[in-house]
């Protein structure tokens, strides 16, 4: 064969090659039409190729890129599978080999995963609305008092005035670092001046499975206690005692009732305001006398009966 036939051959064979990529490119997509179509930038498409999730074909004469149905499906289902949980490793091990058996085991694996995480989620999503209702509680329970019973609750001390108790350090801190959600700080008043107050981190019995309560012996236990409740306001710059609540004391005196425990109160809320710290508290004290009749309802119902302000 001489030259001129011999080239005039290879450009026949490329203009052949052509022509089938031709055909079979009137079903194909460049990669950005790909991307768009999938909302995904052309970086992920090629990080996608480079996997070995799919396998688009090149023009031989341009190098470009061509997508099929096929690369497209594949696509949507890898973006499906990181939607749903999958690390690329788990991707390639489903999308890489052909095994209906192994895709079922790691659908199962994720499904479970998925449910536990809604079920702690919607444990969450529960705190949130008793935190607010907390929070409304006290705000709206501001100075009015309520005769009411005490929720159920397990107290750990963990401060003597503002001193750390060291021996009960490696709980608290379980507890602020694992279970803040599920825990109210706040005080027991063990006497009336700021050096009976006992602080500590507070949890309502129905939490206690969330924390993890394991009857510790440095958790109290608290009954519930017919109470007469209300709310204060406290700063840093006045410490706890009888004195942050003594409008509700002269309330129990005037009715002729006795106080019949340690009241104690609960942080609802705090806030750094004017670089000075304030906090919403609500208050149980528990009482005693004539007049008084105990709510025959569950310990979880929350109001009793309003009684009245100190105004």
């Amino acid at each position: 064969m001489s030259p001129v036939r011999k080239s005039e051959h290879a450009g026949s064979d490329v203009v052949s090659e052509w022509s089938r990529f031709a055909v079979r490119n009137s079903s194909r997509y460049r990669i950005g039409e790909v991307a768009s179509l999938l909302g995904i930038t052309p970086q992920a498409v090629r990080y996608y190729e480079e996997e070995g999730i799919i396998n688009p074909e090149r023009n031989p004469l341009s190098g470009y890129r061509y997508y099929s149905a096929w690369d497209i499906n594949m696509l949507m289902r890898a973006r499906t599978y990181r939607q749903q949980g999958f690390s690329m490793e788990e991707i390639r091990d489903v999308m890489r080999e052909f095994n209906p058996g192994l895709t079922v085991s790691y659908l199962g694996e994720k499904a479970q995963t998925l449910h536990d995480s809604i079920c702690e989620q919607i444990v969450y999503m529960n705190r949130l609305r008793d935190e607010q209702s907390v929070v409304e509680e006290a705000r709206v329970g501001y100075r009015r008092f309520v005769v009411t019973y005490r929720p159920s609750m397990h107290f750990l001390q963990t401060q003597r005035g503002y001193n750390l108790l060291p021996e009960h350090l490696d709980l608290y801190r379980t507890w602020i670092t694992e279970h803040a959600a599920f825990v109210l700080p706040g005080g027991v008043f063990e006497g009336p001046g700021p050096d009976d107050v006992a602080y500590g981190l507070f949890v309502d019995d129905v939490n206690l499975r969330d924390i993890g309560y394991k009857n510790e012996e440095e958790v109290v236990a608290m009954p519930s206690l017919l109470c007469l409740s209300t709310s204060f306001v406290s700063g840093s710059d006045v410490e706890l005692s009888y004195q942050s609540f003594d409008f509700a004391l002269e309330y129990i005196e005037k009715k002729g009732w006795q106080v019949a425990g340690s009241p104690v109160s609960r942080i609802a809320m705090m806030a750094n305001q004017e670089r000075s710290y304030r906090s919403l508290h609500r208050v149980w004290i528990p009482i005693k006398g004539e007049g008084i009749e105990p709510d025959a309802r569950r310990d979880d119902d929350v109001l009793a009966h309003f009684v009245g302000s100190d105004s």
